[in-house]
């Protein structure tokens, strides 16, 4: 996809749409007033750092109506010969046979997102009803086809899906990716009364654990504890046959702390010889438990140590600090249903480089 503006032209009144390559052509705060849906990992200054990451060329589709920014679509077209992160290779997503152009990178281009396991489609409220996002679509999908290239739409939330359904008449096929856990009540209020009795034996449950096995925590800042954190976090991940380094880690979490609207907590949590971490990301009013990671084997030690750390610990630090939404990402959903987490269903789309040229000449 071209990194040069390039008008599309009016879509009614003063709405116009045009691809820009880099974000520093769109307010800040107008961008993160148009959807919160991500979270920290869509904000304004988080999609800045992606640009600067040379495995992918960058581009936007930006509506406007004057000043005004009305929606913007993240696209990210592929430049090396393999997947950065298998999540998102389609080869890899639950399709029907046959659905994918196959799974080259240099078959696709991004929409909404290519890193987290989260996307969002920057749309104003008033504009999703309207030709305008239609023609913002459309605007993606010629790009795309100039380039014999189809669209992937991954980890994307239902209300997105059927914006994007509507949109593309619906030619895009799509499946499961996974459950975000949210803690919805989690924050509202001290008091756990609004969980039904279940719930609450699992928590009284918790709290008496954690009691037995003396767990000890605290909350750091991640200069504080980044060389014991990056340590913990490679290891727990190399035992779960995803290779990595403790210089890796601490590579990564170094652009959180580069990422100025968002604030990196750490959870630590100890019991007997286990060792815990949970880092959380901190945005406007909201906050993402991202990554946890122990020591040691099954035992009563590590399991008070991982209900800390999945719930209690966060909970505890939004409630100080008058947060309203808990995230809890997408593993462990049993875990996290026990104590009181719902699910929203994220989703991955596909749309072959043929039915991308027939989106494209639609208009």
């Amino acid at each position: 996809m071209a990194r040069h503006n390039q008008t599309v032209g009016p879509i009614r009144s003063a709405v116009s749409v045009d691809l820009v390559p880099s974000l520093s052509r769109v307010d800040a705060s107008q961008f993160d007033g148009l959807d919160d849906t991500a979270g920290a990992v869509g904000c304004y200054h988080r999609m800045m750092q992606r640009e600067h990451d040379g495995r992918w060329r960058v581009q936007y589709a930006r509506a406007t109506d004057g000043t005004q920014l009305l929606a913007v679509l993240p696209t990210y077209t592929p430049l090396a010969g393999h997947w950065a992160d298998r999540a998102y290779d389609p080869g890899n997503w639950p399709f029907p046979a046959g659905v994918a152009d196959g799974t080259s990178p240099g078959s696709y281009v991004l929409v909404g997102g290519n890193a987290d396991m989260r996307s969002a489609t920057y749309v104003s409220r008033h504009l999703q009803d309207g030709p305008a996002f239609k023609r913002l679509l459309t605007a993606v999908a010629r790009a795309a086809a100039a380039e014999n290239r189809g669209l992937l739409f991954p980890y994307v939330h239902q209300k997105l899906r059927e914006l994007l359904d509507h949109s593309s008449g619906g030619r895009i096929t799509w499946a499961p990716l996974g459950q975000e856990a949210h803690f919805v009540d989690a924050l509202a209020t001290d008091s756990e009364e609004h969980y039904g009795a279940r719930i609450r034996r699992v928590l009284r449950r918790d709290r008496n654990l954690m009691e037995q096995q003396q767990v000890t925590t605290a909350v750091h800042s991640w200069p504080e504890i980044a060389h014991t954190a990056a340590e913990v976090i490679a290891q727990h991940n190399t035992r779960k046959g995803i290779p990595d380094h403790s210089e890796f880690v601490r590579m990564r979490y170094a652009q959180w702390i580069d990422c100025p609207s968002v604030e990196l907590v750490v959870f630590t949590a100890r019991a007997g010889g286990v060792e815990g971490v949970a880092t959380a990301l901190k945005w406007r009013d909201q906050l993402d438990v991202y990554e946890i990671a122990l020591t040691g084997e099954e035992s009563p030690e590590r399991l008070a140590t991982y209900v800390s750390l999945l719930f209690h610990q966060p909970v505890r630090f939004g409630r100080a600090h008058g947060l309203r939404q808990l995230r809890g990402g997408l593993e462990a959903t049993k875990a996290k249903g026990m104590r009181g987490a719902i699910f929203k269903q994220l989703h991955g789309g596909v749309l072959s480089a043929s039915a991308s040229r027939e989106l494209a000449n639609r208009m």
